[in-house]
């Protein structure tokens, strides 16, 4: 029986190495070439594995879109949760360290990606439910985290000041994808500044 347990997780560590494998290869060629314009034969050779191999792990290139966007916001949620944990009593080490992760967020090679996931929820219902799962769950994120330092708020405006935080968010990706100067830590100073002032504690 430990025999076949231990042989069980060997295999779902190689799968879930193999499936990395992929992921990784897809953000570099839907980087380059968006994804529409990465083919899986594109992805395979970057990925150093067959077509068929790749149809092991994941049925589509769909459904190497979709894993993609949630790998990428399971590693940001991460982050922020780790701040939370740390500093869920000190306001404005909590406010510095959880806008900080902003900067993960906003690299340069990652900015452009998030433009393209969110393109793509535009046409695809598929990565729009995606795309909503995780916007539910960051809006959940931001709530517990920032809410609690907040003065006394209705629901309403509870909802308003993390609708704009989500906004602002969104706002400082567009500016790092189409303008290459921008300066993120200018962009996350202001973002810093805008939570401050939304939160108000």
């Amino acid at each position: 029986m430990a025999r076949s347990i231990a042989a069980i997780t060997r295999r779902q560590e190689r799968t879930a190495l193999r499936q990395d494998q992929v992921l990784d290869a897809a953000e570099v060629c839907f980087r380059a070439e968006g994804f529409h314009g990465a083919s899986m034969s594109r992805i395979s050779a970057q990925a150093k594995m067959s077509v068929g191999h790749i149809y092991q792990y994941f049925d589509s290139k769909e459904a190497i879109i979709i894993a993609l966007c949630e790998r990428r916001f399971s590693e940001f949620e991460r982050l922020l949760l780790d701040s939370e944990r740390e500093y869920r009593s000190e306001y404005a080490s909590l406010v510095e360290a959880w806008t900080a992760h902003f900067a993960w967020w906003i690299e340069p090679v990652r900015a452009p990606l998030t433009l393209e996931i969110m393109s793509e929820a535009g046409r695809n219902p598929k990565v729009a439910d995606v795309v909503m799962k995780i916007d539910r769950r960051f809006r959940e994120i931001a709530r517990q985290s920032l809410i609690p330092f907040a003065p006394p708020l209705s629901e309403e405006e509870i909802e308003d000041r993390i609708e704009a935080i989500v906004m602002v968010s969104h706002g400082m990706t567009s500016r790092m994808t189409a303008d290459r100067a921008a300066n993120p830590e200018r962009l996350i100073a202001a973002f810093r500044l805008t939570v401050q002032k939304l939160i108000g504690s």
